[in-house]
């Protein structure tokens, strides 16, 4: 048995290289792939001319209707879908099995002013497209040389037109910018002023839903900007004021963001402003007196408050 083996995988050996491949190749089973294989590359183009096209077919097709976004805040208008579609000129219904839907519907969404980011655009079946997104949050209106802007926490331009007159009483007004947007809606300012105040603003009107703001609990009016300090074009050295439903002033200093060695903390600014609050409460807060006040917050000792030209430091 060994000596036949053997004399076997001598004569195998013997073989050239073609005349192994085609005794691999010749064998029935292999021949039988083969032949299915080179079968079905013929037929393909003549079936795939009688199959139904899965793109054109109802069941696949999505609209308007069958795409949902993350859910709004009360600020962003309830047709936000319909505008942004129509915004790009997009035709619908489209089919879930367009390779390209996901891509396109996120480019649309993106390009809108009133979505920060967007995170990610899931398909699913029956047809429905979600869009995951971030909105942007108005923090202030300003009043600039062209008109009142709405804007958000980065200083960028909200659409004007999707405010009401009960909306705009809801955010701190910006006072005193002389500038106009340098760029549309949904981009930056493009002053550093501006940019600083948004902050500001951000800042003021942070709430949850177990509190108000800082600005509503201590009845804030507005931002004044800016007086300022050292160069011009340091956005975060020009200093803000804040002027409160009586009429008092409160010179806050440099923009939240400021890394000024000088500067205090805004979160130091905020303990101080709120224990001072909490102390006067009953006496009107930051209207104590029936003569405007400057309640100054920026001294490391403490604020200093003026009243009729006397001024006073209290250490906190």
């Amino acid at each position: 048995m060994s000596r036949s083996s053997s004399r076997n995988t001598s004569k195998f050996s013997q073989l050239t290289i073609q005349q192994r491949f085609m005794r691999w190749c010749f064998r029935p089973r292999r021949l039988v792939i083969a032949a299915a294989v080179a079968l079905g590359v013929l037929l393909w183009p003549q079936l795939r001319r009688k199959l139904p096209d899965v793109k054109s077919l109802p069941e696949y097709q999505v609209g308007i209707a069958q795409i949902s976004i993350s859910p709004p805040p009360r600020w962003i208008p309830e047709n936000l879908v319909v505008e942004i579609l129509h915004r790009v000129n997009m035709e619908m219904p489209m089919s879930l099995q367009n390779p390209k839907l996901s891509e396109r519907i996120a480019a649309a969404f993106v390009t809108h002013p009133w979505i920060r980011e967007v995170h990610r655009v899931t398909k699913s079946f029956p047809p429905r497209v979600h869009v995951d997104v971030t909105y942007r949050r108005p923090v202030a209106i300003v009043d600039g040389a062209g008109g009142y802007y709405a804007i958000d926490d980065a200083g960028c331009v909200l659409p004007g037109g999707d405010f009401r007159r009960s909306d705009v009483a809801r955010y701190p007004i910006v006072e005193n910018v002389s500038s106009v947007p340098q760029g549309g809606q949904g981009l930056p300012w493009g002053d550093p002023v501006v940019e600083g105040a948004a902050q500001l603003a951000a800042l003021l009107t942070e709430s949850d839903e177990a509190s108000s703001s800082c600005w509503e609990t201590w009845a804030l009016k507005a931002i004044r900007a800016p007086s300022v300090l050292g160069a011009a074009d340091e956005g975060l050295d020009f200093q803000y004021e804040l002027t409160t439903a009586g009429g008092s002033s409160i010179i806050w200093g440099r923009a939240p963001a400021s890394q000024h060695p000088g500067e205090l903390s805004a979160a130091r600014k905020l303990q101080r402003l709120s224990e001072y609050y909490e102390d006067f409460r009953d006496d009107g807060g930051f209207d104590t007196s029936p003569i405007a006040q400057v309640i100054d917050v920026r001294g490391w000792r403490g604020i200093t408050l003026s009243d009729k030209g006397e001024v006073e430091t209290i250490s906190r």
